[in-house]
């Protein structure tokens, strides 16, 4: 009788280990399953910044392209102001003219 009940505790703590080793597997197998899904996500966010980066010089690239633009244009109608006007030399000189003229004192 007492080898039964040694057997019998032996049985339950075989039982015990392996419910647990049964558990175990099943939360690494979760956490698996969770960092495949986080390695995905890491992936495509560093494909999201690349993209970004890209767009984001293009957008730079594009925006001082039209300040170049603007400056010309600026730089344009300062040099026609001035010939025009006698020798203003800003648009904002040339847009006063007429009242240094006098005529419209």
């Amino acid at each position: 009788m007492e080898n039964n009940a040694e057997l019998a505790r032996l049985e339950g703590f075989v039982d015990k280990l392996l419910n647990k080793y049964n558990q175990l597997k099943a939360d690494f197998h979760a956490l698996q399953a969770t960092l495949s899904e986080r390695d995905a996500e890491c992936a495509e966010l560093k494909n999201n910044i690349y993209n970004l980066t890209a767009e984001r010089t293009e957008v730079g690239s594009r925006v001082s392209g039209l300040l170049d633009r603007i400056e010309q244009w600026e730089s344009d109608q300062a040099t026609f102001a001035a010939d025009k006007r006698g020798g203003y030399e800003s648009i904002q000189g040339s847009l006063f003219s007429d009242s240094l003229d006098g005529k419209n004192v």
